[in-house]
């Protein structure tokens, strides 16, 4: 068993056995120093376990840069924005200053670009990236904080735990796949979920669809991708907000 597996085998037992699966999630991607974004900048790219946009050249940051210009261009501010959440290694943030440096100087010279980032270690890798270039960095939206600019984000939301809702065809009901531990194994349990505890979206569904669907059918949800669309959203006074996944 692997140092993160122990810590997440750890706090299951803690726990009482049982752990949502977005907790486990959470910590397999994020946990300090062992999760699977905060242990090496190149695992995402030709060198690492996939690809994104960014990975096969500087064009996706090129068009990006030129559309933010246009946007950015008609706004009326002294001072435009562009705000990146969850920016990896800083590689797309450069490509967009490169290109606006070059082809829109007089934009470039009062830009301000923002990276939203919370982990230390992949600041770390940012400011290295992103030496020739002048950074501000949150570790999150501020609730008094107002932009007027474009903030985006790119394979951000699709990264955030997920809580996993299953189907009980015989007890018309739904439940929470959790991970329970079996020696150094783990397994998918099932969590008993509260009314009050699901989403409106699942409650409100139709009975004609419940009557069809087969047994433990899952389906995914978000809370913590919508409270970050929210809180984004609170915090652009102009301008446009826009994720790609």
């Amino acid at each position: 068993m692997n140092r993160l597996a122990e810590v997440i085998h750890r706090e299951i037992l803690a726990r009482g056995g049982i752990m949502p699966f977005a907790r486990f999630m959470e910590l397999a991607l994020y946990c300090p120093n062992l999760g699977y974004y905060e242990t090496k900048a190149d695992s995402v790219g030709r060198r690492g376990d996939f690809y994104t946009s960014i990975s096969v050249g500087e064009l996706f940051g090129q068009m990006l840069a030129f559309q933010f210009a246009e946007w950015l261009e008609g706004l009326n501010t002294s001072k435009p924005q562009i705000i990146e959440a969850g920016a990896h290694d800083g590689q797309l943030a450069k490509d967009i200053l490169a290109w606006l440096q070059s082809n829109r100087p007089s934009l470039f010279e009062k830009l301000e670009y923002i990276i939203i980032e919370p982990s230390p270690l992949r600041q770390q890798w940012q400011s290295e990236t992103l030496k020739d270039f002048k950074v501000r960095r949150l570790s999150e939206f501020g609730s008094s904080i107002g932009f007027n600019g474009v903030i985006f984000s790119n394979e951000l939301l699709d990264a955030f735990p997920v809580r996993r809702l299953g189907w009980h065809t015989l007890e018309k009901k739904w439940f929470e796949w959790g991970v329970a531990t079996n020696g150094d194994q783990f397994n998918w349990t099932k969590i008993q979920a509260k009314p009050s505890d699901l989403p409106s979206a699942i409650l409100n569904l139709p009975p004609s669809l419940l009557e069809v669907l087969p047994d433990e059918y899952t389906i995914e949800i978000s809370p913590a991708a919508e409270t970050w669309w929210r809180a984004a959203a609170n915090n652009l006074n102009s301008g446009q907000l826009l994720t790609f996944d």
